[in-house]
């Protein structure tokens, strides 16, 4: 249980690093892509909340005011790099419409994504999520790798939901066509709606990912396209997922009990 605002610095510290640093390092790792910047991030990360839980007035949780102080810390670090896009093209522009492939997954039931072709596809993703705008990975790391809901990652970033959920669907679909590339495809078959219904069925999807329960249409209604789609974007989702956690080290957690002891 995370330690209450007014909590001492001497016991909530160790605390909120017990629970949230291997988060806290997880994000710092997929969002800079260096294991190294990510111990440097986690490390500042809980110097700066030593300095500043005192006023920490619990108007969010503890996890959320951390996450926010990392990506300070990282931005602090972040160099612009040579020809990296300060923006990704517009929802309508990543749409999945006049594609002629459609990626091969297997179905429930039957045997699981080949293992080297999954490796592939997980080293397309995060390839793909370290090259979008910091605006765009730094929501999709939040959501769908580290997990939190919008309205954290909202509170996190200092953005309205509705501005993080119009992020999150953009750069899915970006990661997506990366993903694609790295799975097997067979030809695509003619969407069986017209394109305005197929763009309502798209977002009701994504905005089903966002709040992390079941999308609401029936599967019967779905044609093959949708259906081909919607598999792609719930395997990117859990390829975005498929990395393994980092432990933080204990030498953080040592040096912060030093600190709040002087």
């Amino acid at each position: 249980m995370e330690p209450p605002a007014g909590t001492s610095v001497a016991d909530a510290i160790p605390v909120l690093y017990d629970l949230h640093a291997g988060m806290i390092r997880g994000l710092a790792w997929r969002i800079s892509g260096s294991e190294d910047s990510a111990d440097e991030i986690l490390q500042d990360t809980f110097l700066e909340a030593q300095k500043s839980w005192p006023k920490f007035e619990g108007r969010s949780k503890a996890s959320t005011w951390l996450c926010g102080i990392a990506i300070r810390q990282w931005k602090r670090r972040q160099r612009r790099r040579s020809g990296e896009p300060r923006n990704i093209p517009s929802l309508n522009d990543l749409l999945p419409f006049g594609e002629t492939t459609s990626s091969i997954i297997p179905g429930h039931g039957e045997s699981p994504l080949d293992a080297t072709i999954r490796r592939e596809a997980v080293s397309a993703v995060h390839r793909a999520i370290l090259e979008l705008p910091e605006d765009f990975r730094v929501p999709l790391v939040m959501k769908d790798i580290i997990e939190l809901s919008v309205k954290d990652v909202a509170a996190a970033l200092d953005l309205k939901e509705q501005t993080v959920k119009t992020r999150l669907h953009r750069a899915r679909l970006k990661v997506r066509s990366a993903m694609r590339s790295a799975i097997p495809q067979m030809p695509a078959v003619d969407p069986a709606f017209d394109r305005q219904t197929c763009i309502d069925l798209i977002n009701a999807k994504l905005t089903a990912l966002d709040e992390e329960r079941a999308f609401p249409v029936d599967d019967d209604f779905l044609c093959v396209r949708c259906t081909s789609v919607f598999n792609e974007l719930d395997l990117t989702r859990d390829l975005c997922r498929d990395f393994t956690g980092m432990n933080p080290p204990a030498s953080i957690r040592e040096l912060l009990i030093r600190r709040a002891s002087e």
